[in-house]
């Protein structure tokens, strides 16, 4: 049974409405989350039995997968579809065919703009959730309607939810880990159930902590989470052990960690040190085809952990991944690829993800990613973490640490699964030459290997200030109407000047204050520890 499916059997639970200032607090929406202390709702309904519990976990993956945009529960926030779609808007690898997520590719936000507004206000309201659910599985384990191992792995489902979107936040509205500046603000740490007027008055008391205190409890989590999680794959789309390591390894990226990213891909790699690089937790591996893992999307051993989407629960037209970045019949076709990104030297003409992962179209000399193939019912899972991802991680870090040979084992086996000849086409290390030429390739890597997952934003993030491949900033942006029908797509050609935006033709230097989405107006209005606490310059 699709996980989506039961939450939304009506008949098992319900969600009743918000008091209007804890929707002021916590931004939630009526269908997710509820008010009603945890002591009466919890105990008497929603963690009445071992099934009631399981039910209420899920209704937390539900607040994870869709939340509130004005008014409509089905837009994909914060990661139905949305954390991809708004984090490929923010780099440059695709680009953009309407005025649809004009004010993200254009860097023109405010302090009440849609997207970032609701990114920030459902991230919320799903973390208020995953603490109220939290608060239930104690009680119900108090009360002896779960063991401590079922309290347990419920919790670390809940921990993991709640780390990854505290980290989605953080490359939003705080600067990197390594680099100073913005009063070194973080983000404000909800980590109980927020049930009555008390618990709001103390939460209107928490401000916002620093960048190194919210990494510190966002690994905390992720720690709590892989002791308590299982070692199964849970159908891909629930937490496991494998999930929270994979996330640790990339949040200790961000934080440039990199003996403990090393640390963390050695428990999904085993002691190998050439490929194949399989898990002995689960059993993660990378396809055999690039294609796969969208092909297949829970049953691939690639997919550690997606968000599911259904044809009854899904972002719908507006939000979903494969109406807003396919060609097939049916989608809406806002956002192609770059030539930014097809024309690069670094992705070979015969590339197996050019022919199976892209689609021309012939009408506007365009091409568009084609990893989301159902434009038409929704379907397509939002993908959050691949075992491609562990490993190019782990080579990165291998690579910073001085173990070359390493890093070219993970990199090459990540990318000769797409080449036509491997033997012949594979790098060597003669081929990737100094330090910083080694990490530029990796780099490329991650931007062909995950186009339109939403990881290039996250990287263009964490590395500016680099001391190897910054990135310096908001890169510039192509007019999708200056390059279509130009030739604009050939493996090799430079960039024309004449494609960009003229509001885009620079870059935006992180050091600037439109680098950070500023906190909602409304968080301004409303709470009073968060008023004083606004990103530098907004």
């Amino acid at each position: 049974m699709k996980l989506m499916n039961i939450f939304n059997d009506s008949s098992l639970i319900s969600w009743s409405s918000l008091t209007a200032l804890f929707l002021m607090f916590t931004a939630c929406e009526d269908k997710v989350l509820n008010n009603d202390p945890v002591n009466k709702l919890s105990s008497e309904a929603a963690y009445a039995t071992y099934e009631r519990c399981e039910l209420s976990v899920i209704g937390a993956y539900s607040a994870a997968q869709q939340g509130e945009y004005n008014g409509d529960v089905t837009r994909g926030y914060p990661f139905g579809a949305a954390s991809i779609l708004q984090s490929e808007m923010r780099g440059e690898d695709m680009n953009l065919t309407a005025v649809f997520f004009d004010v993200t590719y254009g860097s023109t936000w405010s302090r009440t703009t849609a997207n970032n507004v609701h990114v920030w206000t459902t991230s919320f309201a799903a973390i208020s959730r995953y603490n109220t659910v939290y608060a239930g599985i104690d009680w119900a384990e108090s009360e002896g309607i779960l063991t401590t191992d079922e309290a347990n792995h419920f919790r670390g489902e809940l921990l993991f939810l709640r780390a990854l979107t505290y980290h989605n936040l953080m490359i939003h509205f705080a600067l990197p880990y390594h680099v100073s500046g913005n009063n070194n603000y973080g983000l404000p740490l909800y980590l109980t159930a927020v049930a009555t007027e008390e618990d709001i008055a103390t939460a209107l008391t928490i401000g916002r902590s620093t960048v190194a205190e919210t990494y510190a409890q966002i690994i905390k989590d992720l720690d709590d989470a892989e002791e308590f999680l299982a070692e199964g794959n849970a159908g891909r789309i629930r937490a496991s052990k494998g999930a929270a390591i994979a996330l640790k390894t990339r949040v200790y990226l961000h934080m440039r960690d990199w003996e403990n990213v090393i640390a963390e891909a050695k428990k999904l790699t085993g002691s190998a040190t050439t490929a194949p690089f399989t898990s002995s937790i689960a059993d993660y591996a990378l396809e055999d085809h690039p294609e796969t893992p969208f092909t297949s999307q829970e049953e691939s051993k690639e997919n550690i952990f997606q968000i599911e989407n259904t044809v009854e629960n899904n972002p719908d037209t507006n939000g979903a991944l494969g109406t807003m970045t396919s060609l097939r019949t049916g989608a809406r076709s806002l956002v192609p690829s770059s030539p930014t990104l097809y024309n690069s030297t670094y992705w070979l003409a015969d590339d197996l993800r050019r022919e199976s992962l892209l689609m021309y179209d012939e009408a506007n000399d365009y091409w568009y990613c084609d990893k989301y193939r159902d434009p038409q019912t929704y379907t397509d899972n939002a993908p959050i973490l691949r075992y491609a991802e562990v490993l190019l991680n782990y080579a990165e870090a291998a690579l910073r640490t001085g173990d070359q040979a390493l890093a070219l084992e993970l990199l090459n086996a990540v990318r000769n699964r797409s080449l036509a000849d491997p033997a012949s086409q594979a790098y060597t290390l003669a081929d990737l030459g100094s330090t910083v030429d080694f990490m530029t390739a990796i780099v490329w890597e991650r931007r062909i290997e995950f186009h339109g997952e939403g990881r290039r934003w996250e990287d263009i993030h964490r590395l500016v200030a680099d001391d190897l491949v910054p990135t310096y900033g908001i890169p510039a942006k192509i007019e999708y109407s200056n390059a279509r029908n130009s030739g604009a797509f050939e493996i090799g050609k430079a960039i024309d000047p004449a494609w960009y935006r003229s509001d885009s033709e620079e870059i935006i230097p992180y050091t600037e204050y439109k680098f950070l989405w500023p906190l909602p107006e409304d968080e301004m209005t409303y709470n009073p520890m968060l008023a004083t606490q606004q990103n530098e310059g907004w």
